[in-house]
């Protein structure tokens, strides 16, 4: 009688399950790997899959109907390593029963994959942007779809850029693929994500791996800190301007902040300090959002523009801002500002004069030097012409005419007679035997003595070859000066 119950007993599993066929296609497979789960029976669609969702995802589920016998085909991705049951599961009174899968790390189609997830900082604090990175490494054999972070009520998050590169993982050289986010919580506490199952394509086969769940504790900041105040230390840096500046032309000024200001909050801050802005020209400043130089930074990057345009001469002052930001380290609120400083406003037609004046006076001192160098080197010139004209004088008359006519300054009159001539010559040129030279002719040219006219020529150019300018009609001016004597000079002493 036992063993007729015990009969019945084993064989009550076979009766249930007989209107419910389970089968899959492999019993072992890696970790990213689907496995197929054949159902064959009726009431398919009906069928509670709730009991697999502990161990697999379903990924797709398709069902066929041939007469009264229905198939539903899953497909199935594990969600950890290890020996694991697939469940019996229900349509209607029907069942099937439970089968065993193994899960591995790696097969020779599939990569084994390490993940891993990291913030920077470690400990982010409340309203802080900090960034988030989730990692896959692998053989280098798989293109990977980049994952979605969930909405979370304590998260404001946005995707940054991903990158690739080789790595060491475990002792094992791998290839890293990384995602970005620049995640802000609004909130303090453990914020925990949980993510959906990572895709990646290796040769046209999907694979498909639980994600690694992001878990991190939010440091809180105090309730008074005003809301546009930054969380951490920023970085200002303001261009820098001329020392001058045109008047009349647009000026623009810009400061680039980097930290953890957002356009808002960046533009109330300045509103704050309207006073000092609105001195800087009377222009509304523009407050812009900018790509960051890293564009895996989680940090904002804005650019300030303040405007200006001065249309009076003089000082014109920047803007000196303050940028408060709280410590987290200290727990105090600390400030960074400008240093401001001032530009001269010019009239640039008077700053070209002012700047061209130097050369314009330097070459009018240099055309004088020229003037007064050459003024001093053409009386040899004038000199040789002289005694050449001289030597080829015919006759007494034409002597005297010739010797009234001798300068060394350029082109004086005549004198009128040989004493007139001889105070010019005294005034413009030292000469040797001039008195004697001057009386011998007086005596020859009124017969007072008689003498060769060759003989007075040639002692008329032996004295005039001696003749030099002196120290006083040598200057550079002294022509100039003696023109103007001779101009007011009365006319008897012409």
């Amino acid at each position: 009688m036992i063993a007729r119950c015990l009969l019945i007993l084993l064989l009550l599993p076979g009766a249930a399950g007989a209107g419910l066929q389970a089968r899959l296609d492999h019993g072992s497979l890696a970790l990213g790997e689907a496995l197929g789960l054949t159902l064959t029976g009726s009431g398919l669609d009906r069928i509670d899959l709730a009991p697999l969702n502990a161990d697999f995802q379903v990924q797709a589920a398709t069902l066929s109907r041939s007469g009264k016998q229905e198939t539903l085909v899953l497909s199935l991705y594990p969600l950890h390593l290890g020996k694991c049951i697939l469940p019996a599961l229900h349509a209607g009174t029907a069942r099937s029963r439970a089968l065993p899968v193994t899960v591995t790390d790696g097969s020779a189609q599939t990569p084994r994959v390490w993940f891993r997830v990291e913030t920077d900082p470690s400990v982010p604090n409340q309203r802080q942007a900090f960034r988030l990175t989730m990692e896959a490494c692998d053989d280098d054999s798989l293109a990977w779809k980049r994952p979605l972070l969930p909405r979370h009520v304590a998260l404001y998050a946005r995707p940054l850029g991903e990158e690739q590169r080789e790595v060491n993982r475990n002792g094992v050289r791998c290839t890293a693929h990384r995602w970005h986010w620049a995640v802000i919580p609004t909130q303090a506490g453990r914020v925990s994500l949980r993510l959906a199952m990572l895709e990646a394509n290796k040769f046209g086969r999907v694979l498909r791996f639980p994600a690694p769940a992001p878990s991190f504790a939010v440091a809180a900041v105090p309730g008074w800190l005003p809301l546009d105040v930054a969380i951490g230390r920023p970085h200002i840096e303001a261009d820098g301007l001329p020392l001058t500046w045109p008047r009349g032309r647009p000026l623009a000024w810009h400061i680039e902040v980097v930290g953890g200001y957002s356009e808002d909050g960046m533009k109330a801050l300045l509103a704050v300090q309207s006073q000092d802005v609105s001195g800087f020209g009377g222009y509304a400043p523009t407050v812009e959002t900018l790509a960051p130089e890293n564009h895996n930074s989680a940090q904002s990057r804005l650019r300030l523009t303040f405007y200006s345009r001065a249309e009076t001469r003089g000082l014109l002052r920047l803007p000196k801002l303050v940028f408060p930001w709280y410590d987290p380290d200290r727990g105090r609120l600390e400030s960074l500002a400008t240093t401001g400083g001032e530009l001269r406003v010019v009239d640039p037609a008077l700053e070209a004069f002012l700047h061209w004046l130097p050369f314009l006076l330097g070459g009018v001192a240099l055309a004088a030097l020229c003037a007064c160098v050459a003024g001093r080197s053409f009386w040899r010139v004038r000199k040789r012409r002289h005694l050449a004209a001289l030597d080829a004088s015919p006759d007494l008359d034409s002597l005297l005419r010739t010797l009234r006519a001798f300068s060394l300054l350029a082109s004086p009159p005549p004198a009128a007679t040989l004493g007139l001539w001889r105070e010019r010559m005294r005034a413009e040129a030292c000469c040797t035997g001039l008195d004697a030279m001057i009386e011998a002719m007086e005596h020859v040219r009124y017969g007072e003595k008689e003498e060769d006219f060759a003989r007075s020529r040639e002692h008329v150019s032996r004295v005039l070859r001696t003749c030099r300018p002196s120290a006083s009609s040598m200057g550079c001016f002294a022509n100039w000066h003696r023109l103007g004597r001779h101009a007011h000079a009365p006319p008897g002493t012409r």
